[in-house]
């Protein structure tokens, strides 16, 4: 932690309260990040950043301003607390947004060292990477997608009362992609890892998952139209079960655009189903201390058996609906408050994993065009998505070039089996056993 971005961050407070803000609160994001990609043996793209800005919001007679800098010297902090100041005289009204009580000091600075790879191990990684998709397997024409990246973020958060917390992170990434040809056809699958080194990165998985699958749907074929029971891959439920991660904001629910603003306590899904937001699950591969507005993150039972028991809040939404804050405030530097959640981990169900897939059912691994398929609202959706024809946990089939339609809401309320393990999703953020969804309705020939 660096205590002159501390003391930068209180002179902004002071120059804020001095233009006549009320209270005030400011944010200061700092990171550095490197990043590199291969293709044809060369490395066509070398990136090394850095970046800071301190943004302020202010409150004045019930308004709120905002205003940042990339800057951090006496005139641009000067020039950034009068016009936040100026900017919530000018606004609207804002009666429900208010700034977290307390003091002292959070810091809750990353577990994980710097790593002392050079550059040139990191260039060497990325350029084996995409040469061995193309050893392992003749007919891989390309490598479109192949790099290697590293971040070191920090964010900082103080505010007029006295509240200050510091939170860091640091990791690695990487990914590849193959893309085979075969006569006439053709397949790309992309797979990516995450670490905290060099040498934590599975090189090896990135590999085998986009090999495996681009040489599978070579020879796909698409299902014939009808409804099927379906089960997504973890990561692939993690991405519908997004697209619809609405029923769960007090933002959403304030302004009336989430479908269960009125539904708290009442079944929404399944009975069987329990869904919980956990900041430190023991699993996941980021932990979550405290929200954009220094309150420190806490477990948070959203469903449980069914029921809706609680959105995300921030100051505004619990102040909105007479409630307290969950700790999921969300806000950065050059943006307003939100709401944004942590870990979320649906708890496991009783049915083995033998009976969950016995019989046949789609085994969905890939989704595409999900935002633009989706409405958040009403909860319907159409995706294109590629996956396997399964049969008692095998697969027999592959299958591309599928639409799968349905309703989110009601499929959740209509889930069929829970599975008794819990899984991860690749990135180590989303943590759910499989589920069995009944009667889909695939669009194939």
């Amino acid at each position: 932690m660096d205590t002159q971005l501390k003391n930068t961050m209180e002179e902004l407070v002071n120059k804020t309260l001095k233009a006549g803000a009320s209270s005030c609160d400011v944010i200061l994001s700092k990171g550095e990040s490197f990043s590199i990609s291969a293709q044809n043996n060369d490395i066509d793209k070398y990136k090394v950043s850095g970046a800071q800005v301190i943004g302020v919001r202010a409150l004045f007679d019930s308004k709120v301003g905002l205003a940042y800098s990339e800057s951090l010297d006496p005139e641009a902090l000067e020039f950034a607390a009068k016009a936040a100041v100026e900017n919530a005289k000018n606004s609207e009204e804002n009666p429900y947004e208010t700034l977290q009580e307390g003091s002292g000091d959070f810091i809750y600075p990353s577990q994980y060292e710097k790593d002392n790879a050079s550059t040139e191990d990191k260039i060497k990684f990325c350029l084996e990477l995409e040469s061995e998709v193309k050893k392992r397997d003749s007919r891989v024409s390309a490598v479109p997608y192949n790099g290697l990246s590293e971040s070191n973020s920090n964010s900082y958060y103080f505010n007029s009362s006295g509240l200050f917390s510091f939170e860091s992170e640091y990791y690695y990434s990487c990914y590849t992609s193959a893309l085979i040809h075969e006569g006439t056809k053709n397949s790309m699958h992309y797979h990516g890892v995450m670490g905290r080194k060099l040498a934590d990165l599975n090189a090896r998985e990135c590999i085998e998952e986009s090999l495996l699958h681009a040489s599978k749907w070579l020879d796909a074929e698409p299902l014939k139209t009808g409804e099927y029971d379906v089960v997504f891959t973890t990561d692939a439920f993690e991405e519908i079960f997004g697209c619809f991660s609405n029923i769960f904001s007090g933002k959403a629910a304030m302004e009336k655009t989430n479908p269960f603003a009125d539904r708290l306590n009442q079944q929404v899904v399944s009975s069987l189903l329990t869904i919980k937001d956990i900041p430190h699950y023991k699993d996941a591969f980021f932990t979550s201390n405290i929200d954009s507005e220094g309150v420190v993150h806490k477990d948070l039972t959203l469903i449980e058996n069914g029921e809706l028991k609680s959105f995300y809040h921030n100051s505004a939404t619990a102040n909105y609906f007479k409630t307290n804050s969950t700790g999921h405030a969300a806000r950065g530097a050059r943006t307003a408050l939100g709401v944004r959640g942590t870990t979320k981990v649906i708890s496991e169900g009783t049915v083995k994993s033998s009976d969950l897939l016995a019989g046949e059912y789609f085994e969905v691994h890939s989704l595409q065009g999900l935002h633009s398929g989706a409405n958040s609202i009403s909860g319907e959706f159409s995706f294109a998505a590629s996956g396997y024809l399964c049969r008692d946990g095998k697969r027999v089939t592959p299958i591309k070039g599928v639409t799968v339609s349905g309703n989110f809401h009601k499929m959740l309320l209509d889930l069929k089996m829970i599975g008794d393990t819990i899984q991860a999703t690749t990135d180590k953020m989303f943590f759910a056993p499989l589920l069995r969804f009944e009667k889909m309705s695939i669009g194939g020939v």
